[in-house]
């Protein structure tokens, strides 16, 4: 049973607390009020409720979540706590853990369960006040507020290796550019080695999209333009790290903000996902306006695809949100789209055909498949591209390429 509910206005900062003893969480909502940030309501369990319609109902106009967790009833469920709170508010989460445990092993814990801030019992008023503020100060200090975004956030996640998501984020993303001269950014999230650059035929380059987010304290256009690379597609791209060398975690709190950034500087951000649903992939999914899941139509492929559709809807991501992209897809293939369908419980939004030969070769020279290319590959590429348009850019291109009939 929560100690009360608050509904939100639009442009919020709230705050809920999970597994707080009810002294402990009335003290919490005092120091909240008093800091202009919306008490939302008190867990006094781990799991009661967290995921229910009502609270995400209750979230809908909130700008930030602010979640309290007491890490010390127990450690397991106050991590899958963490997990569970994470994705909402579209990744505009942040966690606070309360531990009477200073041990920097617990710490560390803490930090990596997605909990940017760590403070100790007794729980002070002075240190939450403080916590809260700057928290809000950030907030409001943000580049770009929710719903302002000039741009569009598409990402990209391959529910198995070898599935295609980058080929396919790095077609997308050149024919946006290319062909409706979209101003237009990919960005490689892979911590190492990953193909971005390789498929684009650029050379290694220093400058990376993780040292970026080690420096998103003083983001802004100067320093995005010295990370940025050029591609004569038209592109802009932010690469991912060429060797294996051991690189420091990133905060999803970093990514959220350099994420939230880039949007109100491109068109479109196009982001590559490595596999799985850590925090990184987690931050980029609430942050983002489309979740493409790239999958082929094999067994193995589609059985770890409806697990990740499973765990979307326990994370309640929106439906229209997430686009199943089933890749290589034919005639040949045994397995149906509407079987698919009914095995994921889930649309495929988009199929592209299994196109080997041509997309060996853009691999091999380095020069992505061109959007004036006359094959099905490319013509589902155009015709998805020409979907993300804003109507009133489509019109006009409309009108360009036929005015010869006029």
């Amino acid at each position: 049973m929560s100690l009360g509910t608050a509904h939100i206005e639009g442009g919020s900062l709230c705050l809920i607390t999970v597994g707080l003893d009810q002294e402990v969480a009335n003290a919490a909502k005092q120091v909240a009020l008093q800091e202009s940030v919306k008490f939302l309501s008190a867990f006094p369990d781990y799991s009661e409720n967290l995921r229910s319609a009502q609270l995400v109902q209750q979230l809908q106009g909130a700008e930030a979540l602010v979640c309290l967790i007491d890490f010390d009833k127990s450690k397991d469920l106050a991590t899958q706590t963490a997990t569970t709170v994470q994705p909402m508010v579209n990744g505009r989460t942040t966690l606070i853990a309360l531990s009477g445990d200073e041990n920097p092993d617990h710490i560390l814990n803490a930090m990596r369960a997605g909990c940017s801030e760590y403070l100790t019992k007794p729980l002070r008023a002075d240190q939450l006040s403080s916590c809260l503020r700057k928290l809000r100060a950030r907030w409001l200090s943000s580049p770009i507020r929710p719903g302002q975004a000039a741009g569009r956030v598409l990402a990209f996640l391959s529910v198995r290796g070898g599935a295609g998501a980058t080929t396919v984020a790095v077609h997308l993303g050149t024919f946006l550019a290319k062909r409706h001269a979209q101003k237009v950014l990919i960005v490689d999230l892979h911590p190492h080695l990953g193909h971005v650059a390789m498929l684009l035929g650029m050379d290694s380059h220093s400058d990376t999209f993780h040292e970026l987010l080690r420096n998103v304290a003083r983001l802004d256009l100067t320093l995005l333009n010295s990370y940025v690379v050029h591609h004569s597609s038209g592109v802009d791209v932010l690469l991912s790290p060429d060797s294996l060398s051991e690189t420091d975690l990133i905060s999803a709190e970093a990514l959220g903000q350099a994420i939230r950034f880039l949007a109100d500087v491109y068109n479109y951000v196009l982001i590559d996902c490595t596999c799985g649903l850590g925090e990184l992939n987690r931050t980029t999914i609430g942050c983002c306006n489309e979740l493409f899941l790239v999958a082929t139509p094999e067994v193995p492929a589609l059985r770890d695809l409806a697990r990740y559709v499973d765990r979307l809807v326990e994370w309640y991501v929106r439906p229209e949100k997430v686009k199943v992209v089933l890749n290589q897809h034919g005639s040949h293939r045994a397995v149906t789209v509407d079987q698919i369908e009914k095995a994921i419980r889930h649309p495929v939004s988009i199929t592209l055909p299994a196109s080997s030969t041509e997309l060996i070769r853009a691999v091999e020279t380095g020069e992505p498949i061109s959007p004036e290319k006359k094959s099905e590959f490319a013509n589902q590429i155009r015709n998805w591209a020409a979907t993300l348009l804003p109507a009133e850019t489509a019109q006009t291109e409309t009108k360009h390429r036929f005015a010869f009939w006029n």
